[in-house]
């Protein structure tokens, strides 16, 4: 989950992120979420299915897209939203989902936290990007543009992100 984390706080102060929804071509992933959690909802989406997040950050604004992103956090649930919109604290959309230990659900194709390397090349082969993952470590699918990216400690699916990580 560090490594995870990393990229994206490294990406995040680049501005190249870009998490407005699953856009990589050729995969076939651009419907993942959590149960009914998923990408481009609305906030009143967010707040029935999670209720209201522990904590909001500020507005930031993406110098490569001109968009404002907000992080809502769910400690509780494991989970974190980037929340998005195309102005400083207008209405937010679901930009990219990540999941921690304590994240009880599962994607689309029943991987959750705890799941195996193997379960997840077994759910995700078809869309598997060899270039942009690291055995043993990141499981990409789709790509670091639209995509599904599990981290692994020790065989086991540890962290899920779910949305773009670059542009």
């Amino acid at each position: 989950m560090k490594t995870l984390k990393l990229l994206l706080v490294v990406l995040l102060s680049f501005g190249v992120v870009s998490c407005q929804g699953l856009q990589a071509v050729g995969s076939d992933v651009s419907s993942e979420g959590f149960g009914k959690l998923a990408l481009d909802q609305k906030a009143a989406v967010v707040f029935e299915l999670l209720g209201e997040p522990k904590s909001k950050g500020v507005d930031v604004l993406m110098e490569a897209t001109g968009e404002w992103v907000q992080e809502w956090v769910f400690p509780a649930r494991g989970l974190t939203l980037m929340m998005g919109s195309t102005e400083k604290g207008g209405a937010k959309t679901v930009w990219s989902i990540t999941a921690d230990e304590k994240c009880e659900l599962a994607t689309e194709r029943g991987v959750r936290i705890g799941s195996s390397e193997a379960d997840v090349k077994t759910a995700y082969g078809k869309v598997y990007s060899a270039e942009e993952s690291r055995a043993g470590e990141t499981f990409v699918a789709g790509s670091v543009y639209g995509g599904v990216i599990f981290e692994f400690e020790k065989g086991k699916v540890v962290g899920i992100f779910i949305g773009a990580a670059a542009e």
